[in-house]
Parts: C-alpha cells; structure tokens; sequence
C-alpha cells in the first residue's frame, strides 16, 4: 500500500501546477455553486496550492501541518463564504487528486491495492477539511463579535444607541477620557496608532484585509488610556479617539491626516454627544479646500465652516462679490485670486504679500486696485475687505465651473 501512494504521491508532484489550476478554476469559474461568492483569485490560488501540497504529504505518509486548511478556514470565513462551499471545495480537490491517482495507477492490477490508496486519499481530503470548517467556525465566531461591535458603535455616532454605558463597556473605552470623532474621506491611509505602534488593519486591501461591508472596529494600542475605534460608514471612515486629553486625541489623529482629507470634532467626554461631534467633524472635513489633505479641526475657522454649512448660500456670495472676476481669462482671475488671498494671510501688508508673491509691492497694489474696480469693493474700507475674504474662502472652498468663453466674432 505504502509504495502506490508514495508512487502516486511523487507522480502527482510533479502535477501540482495542473490540479492546482484546475482546482481554483472550478471554485472561481467552472462550479455554479461558487459564482455568487466573489472570492478573489489572488486569494484562492495560493491557498489552492498550499492546501494540495499538503494533502499529496499527507498521502504520502509525510506529517502534514494542516497550517493551509487553517488558514483557509480563516479567509473563507473573512469573506463570508458559507460552510457547504468550503466543505465542496474540498471534495472537488479531492475528486481531481483521485481522477489523476486512478489514471496514473491504472495500469496496475492490484485492485485492492488501488482501493486503499483511494481511502489513503480521501482520508487526507477529510483531515485537511475537517481543519479548515473547524478555523471557520472559530473565525466566523470572532467576526460575528467584530461585526456586533461594529454596528454598536455605528449606533452611538448617529444616536440609535440609548444604554452609553452599557455601550462604552462593551468597545473597550476607558472611563473618564476625552473623546474626538473625525471623518476621513475617501483614499484613506492605515488607521492610525498613537506612538508609532504597528497600524490597525485597514479595509482598503492590507494585510489582514476586512470586509468593508462589514466594517470591522479596529483597536488602537499604544499608550495607556488610549483607543481608537472606527468603521466605514457611507464611503468615509470614522474613527473614535478616547484619550486621557484632547491634544492626545488629536494628535493621534494627525496620522490620519498625513494622506488623507480628514475632520475632526470638538473634545467631548459623554457618549450622548456623539452624534453632535460626528455632524462637527463632517463639517470640518468639507472645510478644507478641495484636493488639500490634513487634518481640520472644527472650531478652528468658523468662517469656513458657516460657508460650508450652507452651500448654496455660499455660492451665492462668491457670485455677487467675485462675480466681476468671472469675466476675465482663467489666467488673470486666478491671478487677481492669488493676490487678493496672499494680502490678507499677510495682515494687510503689501510689502509681505509682493515677497510671498515673489513680485514687486507696487505689483501687488496695482492688482488689488484692479479688483476694486472689478468687484465694487475696495480692501481698504473694513466692510468690503471682510465681503471679499468672505467670498474669497467660498470660492476656494466650492470652486464652482467657469462659463464658457464667449465665442469670437467670426468663430
């Protein structure tokens, strides 16, 4: 018995390539069963192959780890692929090491012989299967906490959640902390860990991956009394800071904001103000100009953050105030723009403006008289210089299209 399947076993070696394709093709394309679950390729192949290799040990009479089967459970299970799948896909890797046993040992007349080297077979099948439903099971178990966690935090932001207490003892959050939400938009860096400590998985495809749909509470460590928790919620990252103090909370949060545009809301201690400080960091984070990235903390510039809280008002004051600067070219608007911008990040000064502009004073002042006489306001009257800022920020803020050019006579 022992010389048919090591026989067969080194035989089958040197088709591994083959089973292995053959294998992740009926669970990616060929099974009906498995079309719905959308497992990636780059997932399935490997583990495919790692789990054959085994299997062909096992065999052979070799000590066989089962470390692959383990390690499938565990991925099936992150990808919510139900039980009966994986269970088949075992049965279909097994059909394929039989069906290319049988053909190589065909020739031999020892039936018995052939018969137990199927037993040997289907019996490495089973061990390896009965490993991978076992680290399923265990798994699915911890992502059911995860995903109970999950949406239990999702509850205290939006104000479903009613029992806070019950609810700060089960994510894990430290009594008498301050707390921060922000909101982190899209194209988002690792969750951030305080003092340099490894980064929390994120859901975007690292290692580790977790199920967006899911959105999985990642756990901060670093220094004592520090957490972090967040989820992703309607295409943007929350995150929930818990720290001794509000600078500890923020600057946890300024790894964040390193890559990525992200809010965040006035320090708070009660849970019941959640919800509150997620309308505040989502206001901050459309308070940064488009394609800025950094972090903006709301309070910071209220101005900002009014213009943004009403949009349509805004676009409205850019318009009456600016609106003579839609005339000109894009070149010079921008130009007058800049100006204008650079005058008033510099006090008021001309000189400090010209120097920042890399231009002359009188540069700068001959532009500023220019935009006096485009828009109706002159800077130096204190009302008209607060109307342009105003109008200035909503501009940047809200970047509206430009009208087409007029077209020239004769075009």
């Amino acid at each position: 018995m022992s010389d048919i399947a090591v026989s067969g076993r080194h035989d089958l070696r040197d088709a591994l390539d083959l089973l292995s394709d053959q294998v992740a093709d009926g669970i990616l394309h060929a099974e009906p069963v498995y079309r719905d679950t959308r497992l990636p390729a780059a997932a399935v192949q490997p583990l495919v192959r790692a789990n054959l290799a085994e299997i062909l040990a096992a065999l052979a009479g070799e000590t066989s780890s089962l470390d692959p089967a383990r390690e499938t459970g565990r991925v099936t299970a992150a990808e919510g692929m139900p039980l009966d799948l994986l269970q088949h896909a075992y049965r279909l890797a097994g059909l394929r090491i039989w069906e290319e046993l049988a053909r190589r040992l065909r020739a031999r007349t020892d039936t018995g012989a052939l018969l137990r080297a199927s037993s040997r077979a289907w019996s490495a099948i089973d061990r390896s299967s009965n490993a991978a439903v076992q680290a399923h099971l265990e798994a699915s178990a911890g992502l059911g906490e995860d995903m109970a966690r999950t949406e239990l935090l999702r509850g205290v932001l939006t104000g479903a959640v009613q029992d806070l207490e019950t609810a700060r003892r089960a994510l894990g959050l430290p009594a008498d902390v301050m707390l921060v939400v922000a909101v982190t938009a899209p194209g988002l860096p690792a969750v951030p860990t305080p003092d340099g400590a490894p980064a929390v998985p994120t859901p975007d495809g690292a290692p580790g991956r977790q199920d967006v749909g899911v959105g999985v509470v990642g756990v901060g460590v670093g220094p004592p009394r520090v957490s972090v928790r967040w989820l992703t919620h309607e295409g943007d990252r929350l995150t929930l800071v818990a720290a001794p103090t509000s600078d500890d909370a923020h600057g946890v949060l300024t790894h964040l904001a390193a890559h990525a545009r992200t809010g965040a809301s006035r320090p708070f201690a009660s849970l019941g103000d959640a919800p509150a400080a997620l309308a505040q960091a989502r206001t901050a984070v459309r308070s940064l100009p488009p394609g800025q990235v950094g972090l903006s903390r709301y309070g910071d510039s209220p101005l900002d953050a009014l213009l943004v809280a009403d949009g349509e008002r805004a676009a409205e004051l850019a318009a009456a105030v600016l609106g003579g600067l839609r005339d000109r070219a894009a070149r010079d608007e921008e130009l007058l723009l800049g100006t204008l911008e650079a005058w008033f990040e510099h006090g008021g000064s001309g000189t400090r403006a010209a120097a920042a502009l890399h231009c002359h004073r009188n540069t700068v002042l001959n532009r500023l008289a220019r935009v006096a006489e485009l828009t109706g306001r002159d800077i130096n009257d204190p009302r008209a210089a607060a109307e342009l800022y105003a109008a200035v920020r909503a501009r940047r803020l809200h970047r509206p299209t430009r009208r087409p050019a007029a077209p020239r006579p004769g075009s």
